[in-house]
């Protein structure tokens, strides 16, 4: 089988890599695209074979993987893609993207390419660029379960776990309630550190209490290291977080739900990026806080 894979950033150069090992040792070949050509040789370099555009590589591929910054780029991507792609191909598109665009892809696809029998799969991933490289990320998705039959050993080349969250659209909106979750508790625990650094609480004390606690989770045992040696996490950017919230808050207005942390949270983010610009570190949330209480978590 020809498999592609486009977007080589943090989380797709590692998938990419576990998926270029995977089709080595299965007869298969891997295509790569990127708009960073050292993303592309650093792929090539591990056995993968670079294309000069997503249309190329869409001509060659029986199976595309994307893992892009947002809506927009998976909108030009689509557009280059769907009209080149072989028939009874299969896109599985692993960004966190607004449900709303995806559908609006999907009816291209059905008008662009409706003799060519494409399945579309909206697959967002979780479990960081630490994840992407070791193989062990999680995979939302829309799926049937035929599909993900058929399709779960080359997924498990970079995942740990693949389920199927329900038809389409429902991998998208799965990921978006586990960002809303994430993104309410990385503000929360800047808000309880600063708490307990104005009570004059030793905040690495603090720390190790909170992971045997309650309060426990992956935000609480990842970030607040990352708070608290002033790194505020550069694997991911601010940019990216507000998007993500901006995704979520969407999400809620479609579905005529009401989130009123959410909105909170979203305007808290947004005040972040203005303030330090959006390819700052995600976690620069909680320098907002810092900044308005005149207080270092350090």
């Amino acid at each position: 089988m020809n498999i592609g894979f486009i977007g080589l950033g943090n989380m797709g150069s590692g998938m990419a890599a576990n998926l270029s090992r995977y089709c080595q040792t299965h007869a298969h070949k891997l295509f790569v695209f990127d708009l960073n050509e050292q993303a592309v040789q650093d792929q090539v370099q591990n056995g993968a074979m670079a294309s000069a555009s997503v249309a190329e590589l869409a001509a060659k591929v029986d199976l595309v993987f994307t893992s892009l910054p947002s809506s927009k780029e998976i909108e030009l991507v689509a557009a280059a893609l769907l009209p080149e792609l072989r028939a009874a191909s299969a896109w599985f598109e692993t960004s966190t993207n607004q449900l709303d665009e995806w559908r609006k892809i999907q009816a291209q696809a059905n008008v662009t390419a409706n003799a060519k029998e494409l399945k579309l799969i909206d697959a967002p991933v979780t479990g960081g660029a630490e994840g992407a490289a070791a193989g062990t990320l999680t995979m939302l998705l829309g799926i049937d379960e035929v599909d993900l039959e058929y399709y779960q050993p080359i997924l498990s080349s970079f995942t740990a776990k693949a389920v199927r969250m329900g038809p389409s659209g429902a991998g998208y909106a799965t990921k978006l309630c586990q960002l809303h979750l994430n993104y309410l508790v990385a503000q929360g625990i800047g808000e309880a550190l600063m708490l307990g650094a104005k009570s004059g609480i030793e905040l690495a004390t603090l720390y190790e209490v909170l992971q045997t606690s309650c309060a426990q989770s992956y935000v609480v045992d990842s970030y607040i290291p990352k708070v608290l040696d002033g790194s505020y996490d550069p694997s991911f950017t601010l940019g990216l977080a507000t998007k993500d919230m901006r995704l979520i808050n969407q999400l809620a207005e479609h579905l005529s739900v009401s989130l009123p942390l959410g909105s909170e949270v979203l305007a808290n983010y947004e005040l972040a990026t203005e303030r330090y610009g959006d390819q700052a570190p995600h976690l620069k949330i909680v320098k907002l806080l810092e900044d308005q209480n005149n207080e270092a978590l350090r």
